[in-house]
C-alpha cells in the first residue's frame, strides 16, 4: 500500500521531501486581552448616571460650539459668509449675530468682578427691524410677480407663512446661525433665531446691495414654498359666494351645481361628484362625502382655475430662472395685486 502511494505521488510530481518539508513559522507573540473585574460594573454605573441626567434635563445636553477647544469666532464668521457665497461687512455681521441678552450677560459678569461693565458692542435690534421690512418687501415682490393672477388675500396668506416664526427658525438653523449667534440662552429661543436671520438680511443689504439681499431671500426663504400647496395656505370661508361674486362682476350667469355621479350613498364611504356650470358651460368639478362638501370643493376648484393655482401648475421659478425678471420683481414689491372684492379676469389681464 505504501509503495502504491509513493508511485502515485511520483506521477503527480510530488517528492517525498516536498511533503515533509517544514514551513518556517513567523514569530507570534501570544497576547491575552484582560480587563479587570471592576471595568464592566463601572461602565454600567456611568451609563446609568448619564441616562438619569438625560431624563432629568429633558434630553441629551447640547453644548455650544464655543465650548470646543478649536473655537475661533473670527474664523467662524469668515466661514459663514463663504458658505452662503455672500460678502458681509465684518462689523455689520458681528452686530447682526449679537443679541441684546448677550451684552447684558457679559456686562453683569464684568460688574461681578469689579470691572468696567460698559461694552463697545452693537446688538441686532435695529438691523432686525430693518431686515423685517426688507424681508416682507422681497417676498411680496416675488409672489406678486410669479402669481400675477392671484388676489392679494392669497398673497398675504403665503407671505404670512413664509415670515412665520417656524419657517424662519427652520431656515436660520439650516444655515448654521445656532453655532455663531451670541445670546444668553442656549439652545437659542425661536424668536432669537428669527431676529438674527432678519438682521442678517439687513446686514447683507448694507454690505453688498439690495439686489444681493433680494436673491438671498428668494434662495433661502421663498424656496420654503416648494412642495407646498399654496391653496391650502388660504382658507376662504365661503368659496361658493366668492365664485358667485366673481361671475357676476364678469357678467356671467350664477353657478349651477349638478350632481354628476355618486357611489355608496347609503354607506359611510359615500362619495358625491358635483360639477359647476355657468351659461351652460362646464367650469369645474369637486368631490366630497356629502353634496354640500362636493359643492364647496367644486367652487374651490373653480377658483384654482381662475387664479392659475391648479395642482398641474408650473413649478415655481428659482435661481437662474429669475435672472431675467428681477427688475419685474422689484416693480411689484410696492404694487399689490387686485383685492378679491375687485378681481375679474379682464382687470388682471389689463394689469399684466
Amino acid at each position: 500500500m505504501a509503495a502504491l502511494w509513493r508511485t502515485c505521488l511520483c506521477r503527480l510530481g510530488v517528492t517525498h521531501k516536498s511533503i515533509y518539508t517544514p514551513i518556517a513559522a513567523t514569530n507570534v507573540i501570544p497576547k491575552r486581552n484582560f480587563k479587570a473585574k471592576w471595568v464592566a460594573p463601572t461602565l454600567k454605573e456611568l451609563k446609568r448616571r448619564k441616562d438619569v441626567e438625560t431624563i432629568r434635563n429633558g434630553g441629551e445636553k447640547i453644548f455650544h460650539r464655543s465650548t470646543f477647544l478649536e473655537w475661533n469666532y473670527d474664523a467662524e464668521l469668515y466661514a459663514f459668509g463663504n458658505r452662503l457665497g455672500e460678502s458681509f461687512s465684518e462689523t455689520l455681521l458681528r452686530a447682526a449675530l449679537t443679541h441684546k441678552s448677550y451684552i447684558i450677560q457679559e456686562s453683569r459678569k464684568l460688574s461681578a468682578v469689579g470691572l468696567d461693565s460698559s461694552l463697545n458692542f452693537q446688538d441686532n435690534e435695529d438691523l432686525s427691524l430693518e431686515g423685517s421690512e426688507l424681508l416682507s418687501k422681497f417676498i411680496n415682490g416675488y409672489l406678486r410677480a410669479v402669481f400675477s393672477r392671484v388676489p392679494e388675500e392669497l398673497i398675504t396668506a403665503m407671505h404670512d407663512y413664509l415670515t412665520s416664526t417656524s419657517t424662519l427658525e427652520t431656515v436660520a438653523k439650516h444655515i448654521g446661525l445656532g453655532d455663531i449667534m451670541l445670546c444668553s440662552d442656549f439652545p437659542c429661543q425661536p424668536e432669537t433665531y428669527v431676529k438674527s436671520l432678519k438682521a442678517i438680511i439687513a446686514a447683507l443689504s448694507k454690505s453688498s446691495g439690495e439686489e444681493k439681499a433680494r436673491i438671498f431671500v428668494q434662495d433661502m426663504i421663498v424656496t420654503q414654498l416648494y412642495g407646498q400647496d399654496v391653496n391650502e395656505l388660504w382658507n376662504p370661508k365661503d368659496p361658493v359666494g366668492i365664485l358667485n361674486a366673481i361671475l357676476q362682476r364678469e357678467g356671467k350667469g350664477e353657478p349651477e351645481f349638478r350632481l354628476i355621479r355618486k357611489a355608496g350613498s347609503n354607506t359611510i364611504l359615500a362619495v358625491y361628484h358635483v360639477g359647476i356650470y355657468t351659461d351652460k358651460n362646464f367650469i369645474a368639478e369637486g368631490a366630497g362625502e356629502s353634496v354640500e362638501t362636493a359643492q364647496e370643493m367644486a367652487a374651490r376648484d373653480a377658483l384654482k382655475r381662475l387664479f392659475n393655482t391648479e395642482n398641474s401648475m408650473n413649478a415655481l421659478p428659482f435661481g437662474r430662472q429669475l435672472k431675467n425678471i428681477q427688475s419685474k420683481i422689484a416693480q411689484f414689491e410696492l404694487r399689490p395685486n387686485l383685492p378679491l372684492s375687485q378681481w375679474t379676469t379682464e382687470k388682471v389681464i389689463a394689469i399684466q
